[in-house]
């Protein structure tokens, strides 16, 4: 025979499992997304207009040829070409750097969203990055793994040296 105590007791246990099923639910879906969730169409006022610096000394002009490596990223990422004073957005949850590509002569400038550790290659001289992201540093890696800098996510166009950098970690 139950008493009314047990029947409120086994209630209440019910209601507190279904609940923390529902919010175990629901946080495995935000955790297995990436680091910032994209929106659909992202806000202007959220997203940072870069402008792009003036080409490296010495840099031939886009219109001729040059037979230099492109400046890759891996895992590959979207990334745009802007030619010196152009500006380019670097919207919302994003980290975006910017470096001189000798083969196209403009600045490319990649758009890292997803959290990984990317590999660069061909990424020498001066460019910029911006990190508008929501809440994550970004680290910048030598070499041998070390730590050079981490820039945290404050919407600002900074000024990079990207000829020590081998490796990018956006979270």
């Amino acid at each position: 025979m139950t008493n009314k105590r047990t029947v409120t007791v086994r209630t209440r246990c019910t209601t507190l499992g279904v609940f923390g099923v529902l919010l175990s639910v629901l946080l495995s879906a935000f955790a297995a997304g990436p680091v910032q969730a994209a929106t659909d169409s992202p806000r202007a006022e959220d997203s940072h207009t870069m402008i792009m610096p003036p080409a490296p000394e010495g840099a031939p002009s886009p219109t001729s040829r040059v037979a230099a490596a492109s400046p890759t990223i891996s895992p590959s990422a979207n990334y745009v070409h802007a030619t010196s004073g152009n500006p380019v957005d670097c919207d919302e949850g994003y980290l975006c750097p910017a470096v001189w590509d000798p083969s196209a002569g403009a600045y490319k400038v990649f758009f890292l969203y997803y959290c990984n550790r990317y590999s660069l290659s061909n990424w020498n001289g001066r460019g910029q990055v911006v990190n508008n992201q929501i809440g994550a540093a970004a680290f910048f890696y030598g070499q041998n793994g070390e730590v050079l800098d981490a820039v945290l996510p404050d919407r600002v166009a900074y000024d990079y040296d990207w000829t020590p950098v081998w490796h990018i970690r956006n979270c």
